[in-house]
């Protein structure tokens, strides 16, 4: 079973190395991906991200009958990726597709982090939250991992489909009414999740339990592997590069003040950043969605640092999602410097305008400013660079 946004090239690899072994297979890969190649041992579903659609609950159920048809002398292969817990949704018997789209949309668009949205994804999940490895019967099963999730929390990434999950009913809906997202979430979902919390429906597997004796989950790639390659192309253009964290966990718009700070510091005292020099940051923020405009985190982080380091010659920000998508918009992010405010200002763009409307790709796309990339075809969360030139 392959899904997620690096599904298929993960899952043509594995054919690879398998060769003519007796193999079956499921992948489970978004909508505007590229297949070179089909193999007739694979049934291919073309799912939906960040909300589920109708195709990802036709690859849930074949799924499920699949594994419950596994035997003790097969081995379940799993190759999971960014992106899974959307094109894998899998509700539960008495919620609707519907009910999870309304659930899911409303817990992005709030500051939930990846963490508490997960959590609720499991517990409205057939499959999430180990309960893959509660009804597959294969006596082995192993997980190649390529983790978007700060920290490679097992739990988290595709919201832990063949990982014990610590959290249960009950923080589900404590996460629902922290955001005061509970008096909104559609009747089933709520009674769904009182069910489990009375213990009419049974807890998601949890950690020690024998079940996940076969289970042999490997993280495989992942934020840190992407923030390595940029340190590495940025001191091949002889740029001294220091990544500062890979498990970067905050509000895009705190984040990108912060940017603006280190880079005012490095202005005006010389440190952290010399000249010339960068720094790296990976990881993954929250936006608290109020307008309706186009944008996503990236561009919302970078949108943030605009004014604040207008006058700061030299330096240079980036931030965008290794996927290529960032929310809602064809860019995977945006790049900012001193000049960008001016040249703002020139086309009488107010950056609180655009904030305000959460609009920071039509601000960039303005500027000229967008990454544009295309789906990259994986995912290992986002990337924020610091860049102060000579």
């Amino acid at each position: 079973m392959a899904v997620g946004k690096a599904s298929a090239p993960m899952l043509a690899t594995a054919l690879d190395i398998l060769g003519k072994r007796v193999v079956s297979g499921i992948l489970i890969t978004p909508r505007n991906s590229s297949l070179k190649n089909t193999d007739k041992r694979i049934v291919t579903f073309r799912s939906s991200h960040p909300l589920p659609d109708a195709e990802g609950v036709r690859a849930s159920k074949r799924v499920l009958t699949s594994i419950d048809r596994m035997q003790a002398n097969e081995i379940l292969l799993c190759l999971i990726s960014g992106g899974a817990s959307a094109m894998l949704p899998a509700p539960a018997a008495d919620i609707t597709l519907e009910d999870k789209r309304t659930v899911t949309k409303r817990l992005i668009r709030s500051r939930a982090s990846i963490h508490q949205i997960n959590t609720v994804r499991r517990h409205l999940s057939e499959l999430k939250g180990g309960r893959l490895v509660e009804r597959c019967n294969a006596g082995t099963i192993i997980s190649l991992i390529i983790s978007d999730v700060p920290g490679n929390v097992l739990s988290d990434i595709a919201s832990g489909l063949t990982a014990p999950d610590p959290t249960t009913f009950r923080d589900a809906i404590i996460v629902l009414k922290e955001f005061k997202l509970w008096n909104f979430a559609p009747q089933r979902v709520r009674n769904h999740l009182q069910q489990g919390l009375t213990g009419n429906i049974p807890e998601t597997p949890k950690p020690g339990n024998r079940i996940f004796r076969k289970v042999h989950n490997f993280v495989v790639a992942d934020n840190r592997t992407a923030c390595e390659a940029a340190r590495r192309v940025l001191q091949e253009k002889h740029i001294p590069t220091m990544i500062m964290t890979s498990s970067l966990d905050m509000e895009a718009r705190s984040l990108g003040k912060l940017l603006a700070s280190v880079a005012r510091d490095s202005e005006q005292f010389g440190h952290p950043l010399k000249s010339p020099s960068a720094v790296i940051f990976g990881g993954e923020t929250t936006v608290e969605v109020e307008g309706h405009g186009k944008g996503g985190r990236n561009q919302e982080t970078a949108l943030a640092t605009v004014e604040r380091i207008e006058g700061l010659n030299g330096v240079t920000i980036a931030a965008l999602g290794t996927d290529g998508v960032d929310g809602n918009s064809p860019a995977a992010g945006a790049v900012v410097d001193s000049h960008s405010i001016i040249r703002a200002r020139r086309l009488r763009l107010r950056v609180r305008d655009f904030a305000e409307r959460n609009d920071s790709y039509n601000f960039f796309r303005k500027l000229n400013d967008t990454i544009v990339t295309g789906p990259t075809g994986t995912n290992v969360g986002d990337l924020y660079l610091l860049i102060r030139g000579k």
